[in-house]
């Protein structure tokens, strides 16, 4: 599971969580009062600060795209 920690003020959190529901990836997102910056658990990884959580975001959403194009029903035999 995904766990989001973020500081009250962040604006990206809405939009990530839309990413994350859209890719149907179990998440949870907590507001963190005294944190400074947006933080992201997903098992061994621990990424801090908006651009690293996009940037993950972004390979996530590449691995899943491809994972669901990767299934046999779609090629001819």
């Amino acid at each position: 599971m995904i766990t989001l920690y973020y500081p009250p003020t962040t604006k990206q959190i809405t939009s990530w969580q839309d990413r994350l529901e859209r890719m149907a990836i179990k998440h949870e997102l907590i507001m963190g009062p005294e944190l400074s910056q947006p933080q992201l658990q997903y098992g061994e990884d621990h990424l801090q600060g908006t651009a690293a959580i996009e940037a993950y975001l972004d390979k996530l959403e590449d691995f899943v795209k491809s994972w669901y194009e990767d299934r046999c029903d779609k090629y001819e035999f």
